[in-house]
């Protein structure tokens, strides 16, 4: 917009002060993306070695931002001053540092979102809500608007051009309105996530072979108490159960949780989890109590938050879809949900 307004002649100091975020751009959202996949959210001193480009970019401006407000305004109406062949050489550089940048952050950001994706089962029983799908199609959707800049630098397709303004647009607002409607991934008081960020900050295949966390006579008592307590309180019927609280119902921590269904049980939180919700929903499919209720309230009542994981899990442990198995135990067909949770 300044270059577009009368601004910039009437405050020439502006000038290049917007160019100062340039390198701190691609780093802001790859931290982030780290922000918003990490149970402890404390932000560390190394964190800030992301920013040492900007910075050096700044030192690089600043005899531009130290010029007066005359020779400002000549470089506005196109008379630039001679460059030294280093200057020249320079400039290019960073011309092309930039979009290099952007691109070494996006593939980083973008692996960070699929291993966060790939962590969410060991952790939540519902991870349809928390998996931050939505910031996967948003990345994908940056590398688009990242084609449209290359675009007005270099290739000026005209049709592309002209559409650019509103693409970018939209994809502002959606960006909005997907975080605000994104709900809180670790949703942990702060010593139970900084002990999930010690969790996941260790390979699901690592916990196979780090040292054992409870002894077998131990991991044999808590399996016959695990087993109890699910079916006794049915700890499983809550949508948003977590590892940390089923691990304060157990009175152990998170990691040795984690190492009790890996090694007693052979499953992660998702997969046990779960398991009960499908023999639930198979209870509630067979009882003439519950003829009620179409598939999506067998989901919810079983403990599901959403039809697609109900279906997907129960086909996957079951090898039928709801809707087949209740049809093969001679049960009316349910009425279809219009839509998913």
């Amino acid at each position: 917009m300044l270059p577009a307004t009368r601004i910039y002649p009437a405050y020439p100091h502006l000038l290049g002060l917007t160019e100062l975020t340039r390198l701190a751009m691609a780093p802001a959202l790859y931290l982030s993306i780290v922000h918003f996949t990490s149970p402890d959210r404390r932000g560390h001193p190394k964190d800030l070695l992301h920013l040492i480009p900007a910075l050096l970019f700044l030192l690089y401006m600043l005899p531009f931002l130290l010029q007066t407000a005359e020779e400002k305004r000549a470089i506005l109406h196109g008379h630039f001053p001679a460059q030294s062949a280093f200057s020249a050489v320079l400039g290019q550089f960073m011309f092309y540092a930039v979009k290099l940048q952007i691109l070494g952050y996006w593939v980083a950001s973008y692996l960070h979102l699929l291993r966060h994706q790939q962590n969410v089962p060991r952790f939540a029983s519902s991870p349809d809500r928390i998996d931050l799908n939505w910031m996967k199609y948003f990345l994908l959707s940056l590398i688009f608007m990242v084609g449209l800049w290359l675009n007005e630098l270099f290739f000026r397709l005209p049709f592309i051009l002209m559409l650019t303004p509103w693409l970018f647009l939209v994809a502002v607002y959606g960006l909005s309105y997907f975080s605000l409607r994104q709900p809180e991934v670790f949703d942990f008081p702060e010593p139970e996530a900084a002990e999930l960020d010690d969790l996941l900050q260790q390979p699901a295949t690592a916990e196979k072979t780090a040292p054992p966390r409870l002894l077998p006579h131990q991991v044999k008592s808590l399996k016959e108490k695990l087993g109890q307590l699910m079916q006794r309180e049915k700890l499983f019927l809550e949508a948003n159960l977590g590892l940390p609280d089923l691990a304060r119902h157990l009175e152990l921590s998170s990691h040795e949780l984690s190492y009790l269904l890996n090694h007693g049980f052979g499953q992660n939180f998702f997969q046990f989890i779960n398991e009960y919700r499908v023999e639930e929903a198979k209870r509630l499919l067979l009882s003439d109590q519950h003829r009620h209720l179409n598939m999506l309230g067998v989901a919810y009542e079983a403990g599901f938050s959403s039809k697609t994981t109900f279906n997907t899990t129960f086909k996957k442990l079951v090898g039928q879809s709801p809707s087949q198995f209740a049809r093969a135990h001679s049960t009316p067909p349910l009425k279809e949900a219009s839509g998913a949770a």
